[in-house]
């Protein structure tokens, strides 16, 4: 009479001890696979296959089993294996500029919002402001068969990807519209909204308004902070007042930290514009704001009696400080919402042509002004 499966099992690994002194760990630890819930459910591996993905009628009493035995066994599905049958993989990738962004975070939010009522998984990869590193971040998640990317690119010219996906491979940019890559974005109304905080300082009285950013376009301005800088602009002209080019401050980012960013460029820059009798200052982002804040702080400037402040981006902090610091709101969720849902449109229909969308900011009035 043969032995019980389950006694053959137990003699190998004592055979194993006997002769060679140790366990073989891959049996003490194989996971159980969909042929060991065949098996003991008494049923096909099909079977098997149709109780987990739905794709076939399995009558209740037959999918019973199949769940005591999958439950028994503590068996778990292989993605990788069912991605390779059904040629996607229900995963998404999400290349985020800089995560230390709370702007960022919260476009994440979204796009989790969005996939995951349609059971898809959201990767969230740190570029760090680094083109390299947003190469190998992109052609990773490519390599790993993502379904789709959405990203926030560190550099203004995206031309690269040419090399590293498919000409319809699904894209969407955020935040910030690269050159010389067609791709579908979802961006902020910059120059609506920068117009928009400039002429609410103009019609305040002041005149000698500075606009400070840190911009991620390497030696050439972003077109985000260029959008900005031309809607600062044009509210000027549209006062019927001349635009001071010194007043204009956007240099390269080069120090990403919270405690570096206290005195990096924008302090300095701040400094340079306070020795101008500066009336009011714009940042173009919450990083140059950090910079401009300690300046103003150090010197003893009295916010707003003195200079007042207007930044973009809501970090946490500009609610903390005091006195509390007016921002420009980006409608981040939102962002990613439309990120993500147009995303989903063009893996289903690759030949759409390609769109930007652009999204109106609000202005959450604080002390500062």
């Amino acid at each position: 009479m043969p032995l019980p499966s389950d006694v053959l099992s137990l003699f190998d690994k004592k055979t194993k001890e006997r002769h060679y002194g140790f366990m073989d760990l891959r049996d003490e630890y194989r996971k159980p696979t969909m042929k060991d819930v065949a098996e003991s459910a008494g049923v096909s591996i099909s079977t098997v296959s149709h109780v987990l993905n739905g794709t076939r009628f399995v009558s209740t009493e037959v999918a019973a089993k199949v769940q005591e035995a999958i439950h028994r066994l503590q068996f778990k599905a292989n993605p990788i294996a069912r991605n390779l049958r059904s040629g996607e993989s229900r995963l998404i990738g999400f290349v985020v500029s800089n995560m230390e962004s709370y702007f960022y975070v919260n476009i994440a939010k979204g796009i989790e919002k969005e996939l995951s009522a349609l059971n898809y998984q959201l990767m969230l990869i740190d570029s760090a402001e680094t083109k390299k590193t947003e190469m190998k971040n992109i052609e990773s998640l490519y390599v790993r068969g993502a379904d789709g990317i959405i990203v926030a690119p560190t550099t203004t010219d995206c031309g690269y990807l040419k090399n590293l996906l498919p000409p319809d491979f699904p894209l969407v940019f955020v935040d910030r519209q690269p050159a010389n890559y067609p791709a579908d974005s979802v961006l902020l109304n910059n120059a609506e909204a920068s117009g928009e905080a400039t002429r609410y300082l103009l019609k305040k009285g002041y005149t000698r308004i500075g606009f400070v950013s840190f911009h991620f376009g390497g030696t050439t301005i972003d077109e985000t902070i260029m959008e900005r800088i031309d809607g600062y602009k044009q509210a000027f002209r549209g006062a019927g007042l001349e635009v001071n080019p010194d007043y204009i401050r956007a240099v390269p980012s080069t120090s990403l930290s919270i405690h570096k960013l206290l005195y990096a460029e924008s302090y300095q820059i701040m400094k340079e514009l306070l020795g101008a009798s500066i009336q009011g200052v714009i940042c173009g982002n919450s990083l140059s704001a950090i910079g401009v804040f300690t300046c103003l702080r150090e010197a003893a400037i009295r916010i707003p009696e003195e200079v007042a402040l207007i930044t973009f981006d809501d970090d946490l902090w500009l609610s903390m400080t005091n006195p509390s610091i007016t921002a420009v709101v980006q409608p981040a969720q939102s962002m990613g919402s439309r990120a993500a849902t147009r995303l989903l449109q063009r893996m289903q229909e690759k030949q759409l042509p390609y769109e930007s969308l652009r999204l109106k900011a609000n202005i959450l009035f604080r002390e500062s002004c």
